[in-house]
């Protein structure tokens, strides 16, 4: 089954803290692949600001923002939101915003609206080719004889794969949730009225949009994990 969710942290076991280490390396790769597709399609669009200061790169360390990076995984690890059976909600968070400079684009809105999907898209995709590559590693192990009694490092590499794959479903699908600062809201401001989206704007800002995430888009992230999840399950196993 895939490792959806967390344990609480006083029941951590060995088996726990290492899905934990696999969802932390998920997620900051995650992230960093989901802020670099910014970064690459505002540079496609005609707005090299992000790729001269050093954002379209998969290094996470450009990318950590203290609140969505840190802050945020670490109070979903420790969260008091509880999926049944005693587990909190999967890791879930966002990286510092890439800047852009819609002006410069060659075409504004279309511009916008490209850049603001190419960090959800880029998460699916990357779901996607965790998919593509589980299905070769067990296809190889099974061949090679050694699933379920090789190296534990196929186990792992199997389990981490599961982890990429789930955490960037969840991710792709909260970045389009329309609070600010998620991708959503920035696909929402262009395809509304200027003076509704000026006057969102004014509304959502610190602390009331982290509070609206927290205590709305989270437990919502929670709600979908389940279906999610069971869906991914079977997607991972249809052909085993």
């Amino acid at each position: 089954m895939i490792y959806d969710v967390l344990p609480v942290l006083g029941e951590i076991s060995r088996d726990q803290i290492i899905q934990i280490a696999h969802f932390l390396v998920a997620l900051y790769l995650s992230i960093s692949f989901h802020e670099a597709a910014h970064a690459w399609m505002a540079n496609r669009c005609g707005d090299d600001t992000a790729r001269l200061m050093g954002r379209m790169t998969l290094n996470p360390v450009v990318h950590i923002d203290p609140i969505g990076t840190i802050l945020m995984p670490l109070l979903m690890v420790v969260s008091p939101l509880l999926m049944p059976g005693g587990h909190v909600a999967p890791l879930i968070g966002w990286a510092k915003p890439v800047p852009v400079n819609p002006l410069r684009f060659r075409q504004m809105r279309r511009g916008e609206i490209l850049v603001s999907l190419a960090g959800p898209v880029s998460n699916f995709i990357l779901a996607a080719a965790s998919i593509v590559t589980y299905w070769l590693v067990l296809a190889l192990a099974r061949a090679f004889g050694v699933l379920g009694q090789g190296p534990p490092i196929v186990t792992m590499l199997l389990r981490f794969l599961e982890s990429l794959m789930a955490l960037n479903l969840i991710l792709g699908l909260f970045n389009l949730i329309p609070i600010p600062p998620l991708d959503g809201s920035h696909i929402l401001g262009v395809l509304i009225s200027r003076e509704t989206a000026a006057k969102l704007e004014r509304f959502l800002v610190p602390p009331l949009n982290f509070i609206i995430l927290l205590f709305v888009a989270i437990p919502l992230v929670r709600l979908l994990a389940g279906p999610v999840f069971l869906m991914a399950d079977f997607v991972l196993h249809i052909w085993w």
